[in-house]
């Protein structure tokens, strides 16, 4: 299953190459949440979020929809969980899961079948969304917080 993990990966970097990144219609629960000029471009049904607050107060794995739009991650289900995509520091696949450090160093795992294509995915909308900041002004450096350029499979 990583192989083809690995491949929808290979194959999600040359088709965001030649065409860019594609919305998909957002279905009724995403849709009332969307902000304005914000997309939706990935969608994992029943996927496990956990997040690691602190080590004294873990939430544990939360089961729901996760949601990746032009400006964040929304993980809908018993408890809705968003992030800011700018405020991911870095993202590494690992078998069956998708490790975020994001913010002040906290950590969120998504269990997911295809970690290397959720990080492509991801990858290539925080670069949009960072491009977008740097030119209406956003003091966030060109090179800031991206410790998760992907490049993996180049």
């Amino acid at each position: 299953m990583a192989s083809a993990d690995a491949n929808s990966a290979d194959d999600a970097r040359r088709r965001l190459r030649e065409q860019g990144i594609v919305a998909v219609e957002p279905d009724g629960r995403i849709g009332v949440m969307l902000g304005p000029g914000e997309r939706v471009v990935a969608v994992r049904h029943g996927v496990s979020i956990e997040r690691r607050k602190d080590t004294r107060d873990p939430a544990e794995g939360l089961l729901g929809d996760l949601y990746v739009t032009t400006s964040r991650l929304v993980h809908l289900g018993s408890v809705p969980v968003e992030i800011k995509l700018l405020d991911i520091m870095e993202a590494v696949a690992a078998t069956g899961a998708l490790r975020l450090v994001v913010g002040d160093g906290r950590g969120v795992e998504i269990r997911t079948s295809d970690p290397c294509l959720l990080r492509v995915e991801i990858a290539a909308v925080r670069e949009a969304a960072r491009m977008t900041a740097a030119g209406s002004g956003d003091t966030q450096e060109a090179g800031e917080g991206t410790g998760q350029a992907d490049t993996a499979g180049r």
